[in-house]
């Protein structure tokens, strides 16, 4: 009889050495049952945890305090295409960029939409009109794109200033493709179309 007990299974000790597995488990990768600010133990960390640069957020190693870096003169995202125009040739505009070269579709004024709003609507806000969410926090206020003097302008001089910036306006070159800018151009259109419209129902 006694060594029967002795050759029986070992729960005990089966029951306390998953329990402690489990612990391990736990604490290694940071799901353990206490909170705790430090981070969890970590034996290949990964590079989780590094001296790093995070964007738009002050650097004090650069001397202009800035981390995220402004690119070099002159130049461009691969595959892109350099702008030839300066920002003060509002003469050579309708010359050297004609006329739209997209034709109005639904894809194209969609595109022109999608990137309006995620380039151009912190400033400009939603609705073109010069009252974005940055202007709310004491930006100058841009122009209103659905403005009379807006609308006289050539899509041809719109293009340039897209393209080399206006004022306060910097170069967008660098974040919209060519074709890009002038989907933008077309969905400004659509905009102040639509603000004749809303005018004339306003008025009835």
């Amino acid at each position: 009889m006694e060594e029967q007990k002795k050759k029986g299974f070992p729960y005990i000790k089966i029951i306390i050495g998953l329990a402690a597995a489990v612990f391990i488990v736990l604490v290694l990768t940071g799901e353990k049952t206490w909170f705790s600010d430090e981070p969890p133990l970590q034996v290949i960390s990964d590079m989780d945890n590094q001296f790093k640069d995070k964007a738009q957020v002050g650097s004090t190693f650069f001397s202009d305090r800035k981390s995220d870096r402004d690119p070099l003169p002159n130049t461009f995202p691969r595959g892109g295409v350099q702008y030839s125009l300066d920002k003060s040739d509002f003469d050579k505009a309708d010359s050297v960029n004609g006329t739209n070269p997209l034709p109005a579709s639904e894809f194209v004024l969609a595109r022109g939409k999608n990137r309006f709003e995620t380039m151009c609507s912190p400033c400009h806000n939603y609705d073109g009109q010069g009252n974005g969410e940055v202007v709310k926090r004491g930006f100058q206020n841009p122009p209103n794109l659905r403005a009379d003097l807006t609308k006289g302008k050539s899509d041809a001089l719109l293009y340039h200033v897209i393209s080399s910036g206006q004022n306060i306006m910097p170069s967008y070159a660098d974040k919209l493709s060519e074709n890009d800018r002038w989907t933008v151009i077309h969905y400004i259109r659509q905009m102040q179309a639509e603000g004749v419209k809303e005018v004339k129902q306003a008025a009835k």
